[in-house]
């Protein structure tokens, strides 16, 4: 590959020394110089007063790329064609002035490629808009069309060509701005008739029905929000954004959701989050279709310096085939707050086993022998302990 890439500039190099002005890019195989053009159109032939776009294709050692927005367009007779617009996205629109033939050229450094355009007398005779008669949502937007039959039996799209209605409407909008000819935004309810005028022929017109506005996205705040202890509540808000911009408080209304009830649980209804323990859960309100997030983050409090309570403290059992006793461990925190830990926690036994054993996962002890063990658990760094006797 490297010397793919050393022997692509060399020849950028050898290529600069003979007077090559082409526009080397990065082709498959490394640096490859610009070697022709192709100009591929809607429509070879268009009427006078209408436009139509053009395609620049570049070959790079027979790859094709496109290259449109590289070119430079040119028309070699402007009285029949002439390229009107200097910003995008219309750079590569020629329109037609008046009947006759223009040679196109796309140009980039000293490489060109050309194409033949005429432009006929056609004249249009019908027009029709797409979609027909559709419905959107206050604030939204839709994207007119609209298609002509002209004197030739030929077809032209004419949404850049035609002038739209309303602007401004009551109920919508089209613009005629040429970067976004014949886009409609909704207003606010009602029906609205939208129409596209072109040369001689009768306007075209839809209408388009908008209606209230939906429910966009939905922000939940606090946003990534962290608490520090077990059973303390958090309260969340859902508010909701609306395709026409506005906003409401949407929290008794969406339907709440904790990713993780381990790390903390929510009620439904309202969004209140009750911490239970230490990580990272979802907090999700959802409302139809649309959801929002947020994480809530729990911390494990600082535990009190002789936090842990272990119980039952010093307790007896009587021996007897298959005995258990369960053991559970406590822990308070500098907040005040407690939780059980039994299960997250590292439990052990003394002596080892031949008086009793110890699920060091659950605290289950189980009684082998008469004596006097004692239990301990382990949390956070500290240990706890009990004696636990057994007799006969």
């Amino acid at each position: 590959m490297i010397n793919l890439l050393w022997s692509g500039l060399l020849t950028v190099l050898l290529l600069s020394g003979c007077g090559w002005s082409g526009t080397p890019t990065r082709g498959p195989e490394g640096i490859i110089p610009l070697s022709s053009i192709a100009i591929v159109p809607v429509s070879s032939t268009i009427a006078a007063g209408t436009s139509t776009t053009l395609t620049a294709i570049g070959y790079y050692a027979g790859v094709p790329s496109d290259i449109t927005k590289l070119v430079t367009w040119s028309s070699g007779n402007t009285a029949a064609a002439a390229f009107n617009y200097t910003t995008a996205p219309n750079t590569n629109r020629v329109t037609g002035v008046a009947a006759g033939s223009a040679v196109i050229t796309a140009t980039v450094g000293g490489v060109s490629g050309t194409y033949p355009l005429t432009v006929s007398t056609a004249t249009v005779t019908g027009m029709t808009i797409t979609p027909a008669n559709p419905s959107l949502a206050s604030g939204l937007t839709q994207q007119f069309a609209v298609s002509g039959t002209f004197s030739n039996s030929t077809t032209q799209d004419l949404t850049f060509d035609a002038t739209w209605g309303p602007t401004p409407g009551t109920y919508a909008t089209v613009s005629n701005d040429p970067a976004s000819k014949g886009l409609a935004t909704a207003l606010k309810a009602g029906v609205e008739t939208i129409t596209a005028t072109f040369g001689g022929a009768t306007p075209a017109t839809t209408q388009l029905t908008v209606t209230s506005p939906i429910l966009q996205s939905i922000a939940v705040t606090p946003a990534n929000s962290s608490v520090a202890g077990f059973s303390k509540t958090v309260n969340f808000t859902a508010t909701g954004t609306y395709s026409d911009g506005t906003t409401a408080d949407v929290t008794n209304t969406a339907t709440w959701a904790s990713s993780n009830t381990s790390f903390a649980t929510i009620v439904s209804t309202s969004g209140v989050a009750t911490t239970v323990a230490a990580g990272t859960t979802s907090i999700s309100a959802t409302l139809g279709s649309i959801t929002g997030k947020t994480n809530l983050t729990v911390t494990a409090p600082v535990l009190k310096t002789d936090g842990l309570q272990i119980s039952p403290a010093n307790s007896t059992m009587s021996l007897s085939s298959g005995t258990t006793q369960q053991f559970t461990l406590t822990a308070t925190y500098t907040d005040n707050s407690t939780q059980t830990v039994t299960s997250i926690s590292s439990w052990s036994i003394t002596p080892a086993s031949t008086i009793a054993t110890v699920n060091t996962a659950t605290g289950l002890v189980t009684a082998t022998a008469t004596g006097i063990v004692t239990i301990q658990a382990s949390y956070l760094g500290q240990t706890v302990s009990t004696n636990l006797t057994i007799t006969p």
